[in-house]
């Protein structure tokens, strides 16, 4: 039986120009969009870690409610076992997950394709909450598809808190005005956790996306849309908790109304953030990893009224 082969140089080169309608991108670009996407991480950890300290500050004000005392050696050797369990749990570098590859293809009747890596980009961007101690953060993103994100609390004493956020993608110009729909079907693996004693502040959060923006040449992002495959967001205090999942495969597609006036960047990110008091008091993880085997698209052009 004859081998089917792949799509040649030149069939790629038109589905290109037809995906960038006909234009080049932007230099610097990418870098743009990564300086735009830091403020806007930055700007939610710092409003939500704000709202946060107001929550324990209340929650610290309750009487009655029975509190643990940290300096009580008979506490200590529990208190050593809850340090020991975020040890372990920080320590655990969770493998990207293996999937099998995605052919491609091509849809009559609209400009639409599958690309395979290499990906036109990706980003890594680090976010750390202003004048605060630093978290342990890492963080890894390649065109070959592979991203994590890992976010794990100092164990010093005192308020800390930050994140990782990594994205792969591809451009997108429309020629002329019409809806832009994306999709992707990563395997992605997370782990996150949460050790609080009484009203102890403390967070883990994070997410597997999949998005669109639309900028300016400039970076400035005027358009989103996107969903989410996995999201997760606990500030429990004054208990412990922890949620895992591994090797998870998920289909999203998301669409946006675009024009010729906006360059468009369409990728799968993942998202890791915490924020913790130090031990004896919080401490939190956040870990997030994906392989992207391929992302699609397909433009579907406005219909033009005749007068």
């Amino acid at each position: 039986m004859a081998r089917k082969s792949g799509p040649t140089k030149q069939h790629r080169e038109v589905m290109e120009f037809l995906r960038l309608g006909g234009t080049r991108v932007p230099a610097g670009l990418a870098t743009k969009a990564a300086a735009s996407t830091k403020s806007r991480l930055r700007d939610k950890l710092e409003s939500g870690s704000a709202t946060q300290q107001q929550a324990a500050k209340l929650r610290g004000g309750l009487k009655g409610a029975a509190a643990i005392d940290v300096d009580d050696p008979a506490n200590r050797k529990v208190l050593d076992g809850l340090l020991g369990w975020h040890q372990k749990l920080a320590g655990r570098k969770l493998p990207f997950p293996r999937v099998p590859p995605d052919i491609g293809g091509f849809f009559p009747g609209r400009i639409s394709g599958t690309i395979l890596p290499p990906f036109n980009f990706a980003d890594s961007i680090p976010t750390l909450l202003a004048n605060q101690s630093d978290p342990t953060l890492t963080v890894s993103a390649s065109v070959n598809g592979q991203i994590s994100a890992s976010a794990v609390s100092a164990q010093a004493r005192g308020f800390n808190g930050g994140g990782e956020y990594a994205r792969v993608g591809i451009f997108f110009h429309p020629m002329t005005a019409g809806t832009l729909t994306i999709s992707a079907s990563p395997t992605y693996s997370f782990q996150w956790s949460t050790n609080s004693l009484n009203s102890t502040l403390v967070t883990s959060s994070g997410s597997v996306g999949l998005t669109i923006y639309g900028m300016t040449d400039m970076g400035q992002i005027l358009a989103t849309g996107g969903d989410l495959y996995e999201n997760w967001h606990e500030d429990t205090a004054g208990q412990i908790d922890f949620d895992f999942g591994f090797d998870v495969q998920k289909s999203l597609s998301a669409s946006l109304n675009v024009t010729p006036s906006l360059m468009y960047i369409c990728f799968v990110e993942v998202n890791a953030n915490v924020v913790g008091m130090g031990w004896p008091g919080s401490l939190a993880t956040a870990k997030a990893v994906a392989t992207v085997p391929s992302i699609s698209y397909a433009f579907e052009a406005q219909p033009v009224l005749m007068a």
